[in-house]
């Protein structure tokens, strides 16, 4: 396809980019400039062109089937750009390029430009290796549309802000490499990986925080931060991008600390790669609620992190002897020992969530694939978090004033991000069971649950709780057929914190199902059914759309006709269910026979039955849970506002 063919010119140009740059010493040279906007223009135009054959809903595509429909709206249509594999790598390499046409502009060496491109070069590998342009093997004629968790604000923004981060940490691994190749003991790029580092680290913290909020808004399990594996894969880049921060900062006044920002450099991008292997290669696939379906792809990936991780490490064995050397602190109480020290306690927290979310993989080198839990991370990272915070206040105390501006908005940011986790969790939790219009005192707060109230369409259906005195929601999203799709939390927010209120799904056990037999007569109990007739609509390709049928529903006195239908979908098909009896009954369609002489149908419970019907709930108190998310936008600022400072 066209698309393939762009993504083909990009990776030429980058190729070509690569081997200009590692074969001259001219850096920003004008060709090279023209080769990196050419190889940038043809990636940006492929995703342009993704974005057209989802607006124009070209289910021809197998990935525009998979994650668009007709009904999608339109901001929901543009993130379905990134809502899988292959479109969020092709998002990835946007950002990539568009950064490394930036890079030929400044006064990047042509060293670093070739790792930039080698790297570029390796993600249009990745993007062709299961390319967003393949056909759909079948002919369909409405797709499968966006799962109604992605279908928020916060989950449309979370991953491009994810990947401008994993994007811009390749920038001070390419500086890095490439002063190793050139100029090995010079200290010349540390001042330009400086400012790419603080931004990829305030990008990247940026994401993970809105995932945790968008976790607790929408998913409706209690908390923001559930150790998901896919969640530590951008958790581990992050602390150590903020390693290799600090191990910059002090390679500017310190030369023998220059060989440690080398190794940072390496590390924090090799395990941007690793965190994608395990979260695309299907390893997660029985462990995580985030990972995506195991593909062949897999092996790409793991081929790429070998590449970035033992082709670092080689350059820098090869070039260590060239390395400034000496001492690296003079006593214990000056502040690169301190500093030293904090990056060893993150190394530490590190290394420890690296083990949690790689254990189904080593697991599964020796025998069976298991996880660890939640309380293997409390447990073992707690510790180390206190004394990080005590250091950190010791630091301030001490060396307060030699810190800038955004430095003192981030770090206090993040002892306030400590101390709000802590007493966010002293929260109580209760579940119990609420009947309709009947008051309880729950946590010390009182809750009368109102009942379910339907929108007129039938796809959203809203939990009415009063607490408190004050009216909240918690809103459902539902499927074609009515069942749960997604729940999100009811949450009534106070100074003292959040009152926060998971329903959980009812239990429907008064669904009948009928089997309908044309001309024959059948009965619900009280209503009787015959199925009269049914036809099936086509397109102008001979291929169904709809079924249709005819049924009369009868009381003995008073007979209806009504005609409920099936919508041919890539999965088989969605019905809705359609009110008879001026709304004492619901019915819905879910299968008629390939030569219509039978139909199967459902009788649901009525909307006034639902809405009466009583209901399990998690309820849950957060103190000063805002407090966290304060604190999160400190860490951001304070990170974008320190780059300015030289």
């Amino acid at each position: 396809m066209v698309g393939n063919l762009l993504l083909g010119g990009g990776l030429t140009a980058a190729l070509a980019a690569m081997i200009i740059c590692l074969a001259q010493k001219i850096p920003s040279a004008r060709t090279v400039k023209i080769i990196a906007l050419v190889s940038a223009g043809f990636i940006t135009t492929a995703s342009l062109l993704l974005w057209i054959l989802l607006f124009e809903n070209d289910f021809s595509v197998e990935y525009v089937a998979s994650y668009s429909s007709t009904t999608l709206p339109t901001i929901y249509k543009i993130s379905a750009f990134w809502a899988g594999q292959q479109g969020s790598f092709l998002l990835w390499l946007m950002i990539h390029a568009i950064v490394g046409a930036v890079l030929t502009f400044r006064r990047t060496s042509a060293a670093a430009l070739g790792i930039y491109f080698l790297m570029q070069s390796v993600l249009v590998f990745l993007v062709l290796a299961k390319s967003p342009f393949a056909e759909h093997s079948a002919q369909v004629y409405e797709g499968v549309g966006l799962n109604p968790l992605l279908q928020d604000f916060w989950m449309a923004i979370h991953p491009p802000i994810i990947f401008v981060g994993y994007a811009l940490l390749a920038v001070p691994f390419a500086l890095s490499l490439g002063n190793l190749l050139t100029e090995a003991a010079s200290r010349s790029w540390l001042e330009e990986a400086r400012k790419w580092t603080l931004a990829a680290w305030g990008f990247l913290g940026a994401g993970i925080f809105i995932g945790g909020y968008w976790a607790y808004k929408v998913l409706g399990w209690g908390g923001y931060w559930g150790w998901d594996p896919v969640e530590n894969s951008s958790l581990v880049p992050w602390l150590l991008a903020a390693v290799l921060l600090h191990l910059i900062n002090l390679a500017r006044k310190k030369p023998a600390v220059l060989a440690q920002a080398h190794v940072a450099a390496t590390f924090t991008y090799s395990l941007v790669i690793y965190g994608t292997f395990l979260t695309r290669s299907g390893i997660l696939g029985d462990f995580s609620v985030h990972s995506f379906a195991g593909t062949s792809i897999g092996v790409t990936i793991a081929l790429a992190n070998a590449l970035v991780l033992i082709g670092g490490l080689s350059i820098i064995f090869a070039k260590a002897k060239q390395l400034p050397q000496g001492e690296l602190y003079k006593s214990y109480g000056e502040s690169t020992f301190i500093i030293l020290l904090g990056c060893l306690l993150l190394i530490f927290i590190a290394t420890i969530v690296w083990i949690g979310m790689s254990m189904p993989l080593l697991t599964q080198i020796v025998g069976q694939a298991a996880a660890v839990d939640t309380d293997f991370y409390i447990k073992s990272t707690s510790p180390i978090a206190l004394a990080l915070a005590a250091l950190m206040i010791y630091t301030f105390i001490k060396f307060g004033r030699s810190i800038s501006l955004g430095g003192k908005i981030a770090h206090v940011g993040f002892l306030a991000m400590l101390v709000a986790i802590v007493i966010s969790a002293q929260g109580e939790t209760v579940t119990q069971e609420l009947q309709t219009r009947q008051k309880i005192l729950v946590t010390g707060h009182e809750i009368i649950y109102e009942g379910q109230v339907f929108k007129e369409d039938e796809r959203q259906k809203f939990y009415v709780y009063n607490v408190d005195g004050e009216i909240v929601r918690a809103l459902t999203k539902l499927r074609g057929n009515g069942e749960d799709a997604a729940r999100e939390p009811a949450i009534l927010k106070n100074f003292s914190g959040d009152i926060y209120i998971a329903p959980h799904a009812p239990q429907i056990d008064s669904v009948q199902e009928l089997m309908l037999t044309k001309g024959l007569f059948a009965m619900d109990g009280e209503l009787g059914y015959i199925f009269e007739d049914a036809h099936i609509d086509y397109d102008d390709n001979n291929k169904p759309i709809q079924a249709t049928a005819a049924i009369t529903i009868t009381d003995g006195e008073i007979s209806e006709v009504i005609h409920p239908t099936i919508i041919v979908t890539p999965d088989g098909g969605s019905s809705k269910a359609i009110e008879a009896f001026k709304g004492k009954r619901r019915v819905r369609l879910t299968g008629i026979s390939g030569d219509l002489e039978k139909a199967r149908l459902e009788i649901l419970p009525t909307l006034d039955k639902l809405s009466e019907m009583p209901i399990t709930a998690t309820i849950s108190t957060k103190p000063y849970i805002w407090l966290l998310w304060l604190s999160v936008t400190a860490i951001c600022t304070g990170t974008m506002l320190a780059i300015r400072k030289r």
